[in-house]
């Protein structure tokens, strides 16, 4: 009797434990071997082989966060909301299309949306930039800013609770004035103000957190000083500059390659430092600590460094000399050593 109990309480907990897995099948006409799902943070939920252009890949039911799916080594992110049991994904050269979950489909369009919407203006200002009309040119980016402000505003105010106001609220972080955004984020919920790259703008601008320095000390101890720009780049000695943010997937992928240079050859005199973007505080602090971070970190609240040496996107990494001139920039994996062993 006791040995039928247990098997019965072993079969109810793995039906328990089924519902609460969303499975994902897809199909793929892209020319990948593998799949990955992650998480918000770029964590790794699940990883597939596909086979015969097909895979399946899994992860834990809910509705209260976001998950995307990477083809192959490419950063090339397509948003899901697992909500269901199961869902269909269909890529076709590049193209996805789901079903069986109404939120990942929501999300998609949205995204799609959003992505078709800033193409065909930048084409349009491009075009006419090109003729000088740049009056013109300056008219169709305030279009795009009414039109990206006014959707991402409608869907944000729907799904204050849900992944897809996560979505619209990075949005509208480019399109709105910064008394507003403020605005909403005081009435956002829970997913959104938990989000480290929109607390981190929300900071910024209420002038939060004060620019110093940030630093992780062996002990796990954080140490917060002082210090400027002026005090590690050209102040001597060569010094490689990572511009990065917890919240980037693609950073996080990257620094651990950082971490090594920096741990090679901070003895033979290389300075590092990491220039947090739109950071919450204690987002990058966790970060610095999951990753192994004890070069200090640049707070800059004004992001005027990132203006100052045209930082577009991150990771950007970038090597100087002793004087502040510099050496090398965009720096990517092999590069960032090759780089500073021909100085070193």
């Amino acid at each position: 009797m006791k040995k039928l109990f247990l098997a019965l309480l072993t079969l109810a907990m793995f039906y328990a434990c089924d519902d609460q897995v969303c499975k994902i099948s897809g199909t793929i006409t892209d020319p990948v071997d593998t799949v990955r799902l992650v998480d918000m943070t770029g964590a790794l939920l699940d990883a597939a082989p596909v086979k015969d252009g097909a895979f399946t890949l899994q992860c834990e039911i809910n509705p209260q966060t976001g998950v995307s799916i990477i083809r192959g080594e490419e950063y090339d992110p397509i948003p899901l909301i697992p909500d269901t049991k199961k869902i269909t994904v269909s890529i076709v050269d590049g193209a996805p299309v789901v079903t069986g979950s109404p939120m990942s489909q929501e999300l998609l369009e949205f995204t799609q949306w959003a992505m078709t919407t800033y193409i065909e203006h930048a084409q349009k200002s491009m075009e006419l930039m090109d003729t000088g009309d740049t009056i013109g040119a300056e008219k169709v980016h305030e279009e795009l800013k009414q039109q990206m402000a006014s959707h991402s505003r409608e869907v944000y105010m729907k799904h204050k609770a849900d992944p897809i106001g996560l979505q619209a609220m990075n949005l509208l972080m480019g399109f709105i004035e910064p008394a507003e955004f403020i605005e909403l984020y005081d009435q956002a919920e829970k997913i959104v103000k938990e989000d480290a790259a929109i607390g981190g703008y929300y900071e910024h601008l209420k002038s939060l957190p004060e620019s110093g320095v940030i630093t992780l000390l062996n002990n796990g101890e954080v140490t917060k000083e002082e210090g400027t720009f002026e005090d590690f780049v050209g102040a001597g000695k060569y010094t490689l500059v990572d511009f990065w943010a917890s919240w980037c997937g693609p950073c996080r992928k990257e620094t651990p390659n950082v971490v090594a240079v920096y741990e090679k050859y901070r003895d033979k005199g290389l300075v590092v430092i990491g220039i947090p973007i739109n950071d919450k505080e204690d987002a990058m602090i966790q970060a610095m600590k999951d990753l192994n971070i004890h070069y200090p970190q640049l707070i800059d609240p004004s992001m005027a460094l990132a203006d100052k040496f045209h930082v577009e996107g991150i990771p950007h990494i970038i090597l100087f000399d002793p004087e502040g001139n510099i050496v090398a920039a965009g720096l990517r994996e092999a590069q960032i050593e090759e780089a500073v062993s021909k100085v070193l």
